[in-house]
């Protein structure tokens, strides 16, 4: 104890004495670190007071209405953390339906009514959830649901999501391209010159080159070369035909 308390006291003997003594320059380099230990610790400070709501029939229930800030925060919580687990929202939702998964049924219309009261239990994982709602100026929320470095949205089926749903996370994703707060790649296109040029005597199809080489992309990266395996009998299986291997068999044939 000590120990600890003369480790305090000299910490604060030398802040107070360091801002009278330390030249100017050294005086900007201990705002800035201070400047730097504040930031660090407004990332540290955790959003408080959002829950998940874990009310399994929400049928004829009024869903809350909140803000984009109040999502971002929601985001951003321990709530959020422990109720996904830091895995996407859709993983964790399953549709209820009979048979196998290649021969679900299309997903309903829409999840709430024109009252936003719910219509069904077991919503949609963005419905399901009071804090959520597809917007372009969040694009943690709508980058769930997209393909594995693209920007082309999931399909139906695999998102979970509702018809209603599903369209808001089309609308919101290209307002999101057009305003700039999700990245996409720009793909080649080759266009007719004649449309703009009347005097255009060229092809009609202009490869794109690639710098000022000349070089093709076909020619930089070619298709590969598919090397099929060698083939090996089916034994104790469905494609195995036994009875090439009995001459009972043979003769019964």
């Amino acid at each position: 104890m000590v120990h600890s308390k003369l480790g305090c006291y000299d910490g604060a003997f030398l802040s107070t004495t360091s801002k009278l003594r330390l030249p100017n320059n050294a005086q900007e380099i201990e705002n800035a670190a201070e400047g730097e230990q504040n930031e660090v610790n407004e990332e540290i400070v955790e959003a408080t007071g959002y829950a998940f709501n874990h009310v399994e029939k929400k049928k004829s229930l009024i869903k809350p209405e909140h803000t984009l800030a109040e999502q971002i925060a929601y985001m951003r919580s321990k709530a959020y953390q422990n109720a996904y687990k830091g895995k996407p929202v859709h993983a964790w939702y399953r549709r209820n339906y009979k048979g196998q998964a290649i021969f679900q049924p299309p997903p309903r219309l829409r999840c709430l009514d024109k009252d936003k009261k719910f219509r069904t239990n077991n919503a949609c994982p963005i419905c399901r959830d009071e804090y959520l709602f597809f917007d372009y100026r969040n694009p943690e929320l709508i980058m769930q649901f997209l393909k594995s470095g693209t920007a082309e949205p999931l399909p139906l089926l695999q998102t979970g999501l509702c018809f209603e749903q599903y369209h808001n996370l089309r609308a919101q994703l290209l307002k999101a391209k057009e305003h700039g707060t999700i990245k996409f790649c720009v793909p080649f296109r080759n266009f007719d010159y004649k449309v703009w040029y009347s005097w255009w005597d060229g092809p009609e199809h202009v490869p794109v080159y690639r710098g000022s080489t000349g070089e093709t992309l076909h020619r930089l990266y070619p298709d590969p070369l598919v090397i099929f395996p060698t083939h090996s009998r089916d034994f104790n299986n469905n494609w195995d035909q036994w009875w090439e291997r009995y001459t009972f068999a043979v003769k019964g044939k």
